[in-house]
């Protein structure tokens, strides 16, 4: 059953079946579409569910430009942090567009309740995901975290990344946007030129990138799933920075995890300086209503 109000499903129906299909790896039969379910949207995309022969499936889609390179990279993160075997995600199966509307499919996970020592083993596999490292920070692509560029060129040291791919280039969007005055820019100018004494090179970990409240859930084995990753090879710091930013984790998973990385020493100091990063994403996402955060920031360590 397709919802009266997808009228674009027909056209790509044929598309997904051919997918889901190759995904099953099973040629003797075909795959039958049994249910098309909406699922609540997020603030970007629209979300369906499909109920099929040989299981359920998650949709995403989207008429915006950047859809189809959105759904690429978010495709390549997953597939990236899917091929660690440290943490589940979901499995992404194929992303295509179609008649100016773009889709991802990947696996769908259900929801189940958490098993014992729930933030132990989060942190634990976090941790686990964070031990793949690469010789540089940054990333084969330029990617998105939501709506927002991000760009990751390959550098050898962490605090030239943070200012030159991570924190320069939204205090200049924000600024150009009318969301900082003129003085936070001279602050946000200071504060990257002591960037080299404040933050230590660390391994250039594999990182979700993205990992809010809202971006983890407990799957159906009771064990800890991440997805809509904003990945890259970065500090480790900038994860539990997130993490820790609009709550939602418990303050176990946040002593495992110190207790298994081996953060370098002022760790906790530090967290608010990787969080303005993510304060000016959503600046830019939602207005004026972080601006006083990002000042608060950019005073105390400028």
């Amino acid at each position: 059953m397709i919802p009266d109000n997808v009228t674009w499903f027909s056209d790509i129906s044929h598309l997904l079946a051919e997918k889901l299909q190759h995904s099953a790896s099973n040629s003797t039969s075909g795959i039958q579409l049994l249910q098309v379910e909406r699922l609540t949207s997020g603030d970007i995309h629209e979300a369906y569910r499909l109920h099929t022969s040989l299981g359920d499936y998650f949709l995403k889609t989207n008429t915006h430009p950047e859809s189809i390179r959105m759904f690429a990279c978010e495709y390549h993160a997953l597939e990236k942090i899917y091929r660690t075997h440290t943490i589940r995600v979901p499995r992404p199966i194929a992303y295509h567009h179609s008649n100016g509307r773009a889709f991802l499919l990947m696996e769908f996970l259900q929801r189940g309740k958490p098993a014992p020592g729930f933030w132990d083993i989060f942190a634990e596999q976090l941790a686990g995901l964070h031990r793949i490292s690469h010789s540089q920070y940054g990333f084969d692509e330029d990617n998105y975290i939501g709506l927002i560029p991000q760009p990751n060129p390959q550098m050898q040291h962490w605090p030239e990344f943070f200012a030159r791919a991570r924190i320069a280039p939204l205090v200049k969007q924000a600024y150009d946007q009318q969301l900082l005055e003129k003085s936070e820019l001279h602050l946000a100018e200071t504060l990257i030129r002591k960037l080299p004494e404040l933050l230590p090179d660390d391994r250039a970990s594999l990182l979700h990138g993205d990992l809010w409240g809202g971006n983890f859930m407990v799957s159906d084995n009771g064990m800890p799933a991440i997805y809509d990753p904003a990945s890259y090879f970065g500090h480790r710091e900038m994860d539990i920075a997130m993490a820790d930013l609009f709550g939602g984790f418990d303050r176990r998973f946040f002593e495992v995890y110190a207790s298994l990385s081996g953060l370098e020493q002022g760790w906790r100091r530090r967290l608010r300086l990787h969080q303005l990063y993510y304060l000016l994403v959503h600046l830019l996402l939602f207005g004026r209503s972080y601006y006083h955060q990002v000042k608060d920031i950019l005073h105390t360590y400028a």
